[in-house]
């Protein structure tokens, strides 16, 4: 009687949940990462998967630096929240032109 071979099962993946940090070092980063992604997410910018391979070299210390700044240990979840809030809107330019002139001549500033 001839052996039964049997199909090897694909080891399972497991996948991190997509904010994969330690802890939220500082919460205005956070925020403009929490916010850039949301934007782009709601522009129709953000694909759903993470399929685009990226090699860079980059220097240890910025490394350090920004994980320090986010509390990200993943590199793929780094690079993706700094590109983020490099490709998301930034109106501030243009609201404060806008502002220019809104406060009356006679305001003066109690210090």
């Amino acid at each position: 009687m001839p052996a039964v071979k049997r199909a090897k099962k694909a080891p399972v993946r497991r996948q991190r949940p997509p904010s994969a940090r330690t802890k939220s070092i500082d919460p205005i980063t956070s925020a403009r990462v929490e916010f850039a992604l949301s934007t782009l997410a709601a522009s129709g910018n953000l694909k759903g998967s993470r399929t685009e391979r990226l090699s860079a070299r980059v220097d240890p210390g910025l490394i350090k630096a920004a994980r320090t700044k986010t509390g990200f240990n993943n590199d793929s979840e780094l690079v993706n929240a700094a590109l983020a809030v490099l490709a998301a809107p930034d109106d501030f330019g243009p609201w404060f032109a806008a502002q220019a002139g809104r406060l009356p001549k006679d305001f003066e500033l109690e210090i």
